[in-house]
């Protein structure tokens, strides 16, 4: 299955790249001037009046005998004169390839269509300003007429478009006039019918390339239904009204009972066990990304895509599955691998300001609970209801309001699901608990926004939601004197915020500890634009009270006004990492996106540093 998602997504992009070429096409055609279109610009429209004297005439039947064979003999006229058209060999179309011969009417003579005579055809039917400059001959392929398989005279004109008549050396046809307006045409009309000639092939509708884009196409659709039948083969289409109860035994890691639970199989393992207070660590909001929330069951059932690619095929046969990608209807014994002590809590919504054109600072308060302990950097995982949501933040401040100019108001319908924030600040005694949220944008009409991110930003004061954690899984390491460096971007910054508060308020209580030592920070924060600094006033006055703490903002798409570093976080740490401190006494904690990770990873292993001085947080 993951090898047909793979496929199916890269055919998906194949077929939508030329879904695209067909509508800007179409848009040309629906405003194209056909008469330029046709190359028709310079070409008369004036019907040619033919006086013939029949008794001039040779009688035809001394044509046909004369040059036999023939299987046809038409009456034509070129230039006023009457002529025979002798047909040798016929294609299907006057196009294809056909053997002629031109006869004179009156004398019985065979016509020669030299150069001479083609150019007077020529000047017959133009009506431009331009003079003959060239002549030639064609006998291969034509461009301007792709179909035209016969030997063909080309004459080209002086005039402002570059207009070109092409005359059938062999019948005296006119084939038709081209210049730049129906050569930029032609060109749209390859793009719609994919007449892609120039790959190689004959021109057509029924090309190669077509018959390729027709095989690709029924496979993304194929794949299309695999893919479906998979996922309502796992339950992900399940309709509530059918769903159904069922118990299923719990064991822990040590196949100590844990008691029989009722879950639904409408929701999956994950969000059912959690109606229970029991919570599996998760970071991916049950996408099966992570492969963090493993459970062991019996029967062992199908595994999905997800279970194949955090599982080895000993582990899938013994029945380790993600709880995430499976539903109650699977399970009667479930053994939990890791099971954290969070719980769910009620929050209601305390406060709510921007901090930067798209990102709000959320500030809840946990209803009828005392303050929640935690270490700085960790999470919790909101749940989403279904409701309507909008592309454009509600009350967005008038300062704020050019920011999001280019967004398009969308009004949309979104399921319920589940979303993972980071808390901003760290552990306090007040009750409160702060994230820093990112409203992610869509980059089109087919693509809803955010779902988590809008729904929590445009959130009322007082409103009510339910999220379960907190979770540790990134934050300082224990007794440690190294020197710590924070690199971040975008919404990476609130666990890295946290830890900042955090040490900082640790360093300051130790100052007057005997042998007490004030751990040195620095912190690397890249943005796009100035704008987009979070809390940099904070932060500089954190740099002037504490001596050990260093701020070092950078930015990508700076402008001339921006006085700072430039360039990427990644980057400007490393210009400076060698001034830091010794190697052996960095520790390294980062958060932000995959680009940025990817490089810093790379970057540190080149200097040596230990996986073990590294701490990330992945949340893109």
């Amino acid at each position: 299955m993951p090898f047909i998602r793979k496929i199916h997504k890269w055919t998906s992009v194949f077929v939508g790249i030329q879904f695209l070429l067909w509508l800007a096409s179409g848009i040309f055609f629906n405003n194209m001037d056909h008469t330029k279109a046709g190359g028709h610009t310079y070409r008369s429209t004036q019907k040619q009046v033919v006086n013939v004297d029949s008794s001039r005439l040779v009688d035809f039947k001394e044509v046909l005998e004369k040059f036999k064979p023939s299987v046809s003999i038409t009456p034509t006229n070129i230039l006023g004169q009457p002529f025979y058209l002798l047909t040798h060999v016929k294609g299907l179309y006057r196009n294809f390839e056909n053997e002629y011969t031109l006869v004179d009417a009156y004398s019985g003579e065979k016509k020669v269509i030299d150069q001479s005579f083609a150019q007077q055809i020529a000047l017959k039917s133009y009506t431009g300003p331009g003079n003959i400059v060239s002549t030639e001959l064609i006998t291969g392929k034509i461009e301007d007429f792709a179909r035209q398989k016969n030997a063909t005279w080309q004459i080209n004109f002086s005039d402002n478009i570059y207009t070109s008549v092409y005359v059938e050396q062999g019948s005296g046809r006119l084939v038709g006039h081209s210049d730049e307006d129906k050569r930029f045409a032609d060109f749209f009309f390859m793009l719609h019918f994919m007449d892609y000639s120039f790959l190689g092939g004959e021109p057509g509708f029924n090309s190669l390339q077509i018959i390729i884009f027709a095989f690709v196409t029924l496979w993304l659709s194929l794949t299309g239904l695999i893919w479906t039948i998979d996922l309502g083969l796992r339950g992900q289409y399940r309709v509530k009204y059918f769903s159904k109860v069922q118990g299923v035994k719990l064991f822990d890691k040590n196949q100590k009972s844990m008691g029989t639970v009722k879950l639904s199989n409408h929701k999956n393992l994950l969000d059912g066990l959690i109606e229970h207070d029991i919570a599996l660590p998760s970071t991916c909001g049950g996408g099966g990304t992570c492969g963090r929330c493993k459970v062991m069951i019996s029967p062992v059932s199908t595994p999905t895509s997800a279970d194949q690619l955090h599982f080895t095929d000993k582990e899938l046969q013994q029945g380790f599955r993600l709880a995430c990608q499976h539903f109650s209807t699977d399970v009667e014994h479930m053994t939990l691998m890791d099971v954290t002590e969070a719980k769910k809590h009620a929050l209601v919504l305390s406060a709510s300001r921007f901090v930067s054109p798209f990102m709000k600072e959320l500030r809840f308060k946990v209803k009828d609970e005392p303050a929640l302990p935690y270490k700085a950097g960790a999470f919790m995982r909101f749940f989403i209801p279904a409701a309507k949501g909008v592309s454009i933040p509600l009350n967005l401040p008038e300062n704020l309001k050019p920011h999001w100019h280019h967004i398009d108001h969308l009004e949309y319908e979104h399921l319920a699901c589940t979303r993972s924030y980071s808390l901003a600040e760290p552990s306090t005694n007040n009750g409160e608990l702060v994230f820093t949220v990112k409203i992610q944008t869509a980059p089109d009409h087919k693509v809803i926004p955010g779902v988590g991110s809008s729904y929590l930003c445009n959130l009322s004061l007082g409103a009510s939601i339910d999220a379960i954690g907190p979770f540790e899984e990134f934050f300082a390491a224990p007794n440690s004197t190294k020197t710590m460096v924070m690199l971040g971007a975008g919404s990476g910054m609130a666990p890295l915020k946290a830890l900042i508060e955090e040490q900082i308020a640790i360093n300051e209580k130790n100052k007057n500890d005997a042998g007490g030592n004030n751990r040195p920070i620095h912190f690397f924060y890249g943005a796009r634009k100035e704008s987009d600094l979070l809390y940099a006033k904070e932060f500089y006055q954190l740099a002037l009270e504490h001596e050990y703490f260093h701020y070092y903002p950078t930015l990508s798409q700076a402008n001339d006004e921006w006085l700072g570093a430039t360039g990427y976080g990644q980057q400007l740490l490393e210009l400076n990492l060698d001034n830091l401190d010794s190697i052996d006494n960095l520790e390294f904690y980062l958060c932000g996106p995959q680009s940025m990770m990817t490089e810093t990873m790379s970057l540190l292993k080149e200097k040596g540093v230990q996986e073990s001085d590294i701490a990330f947080d992945v949340f893109s």
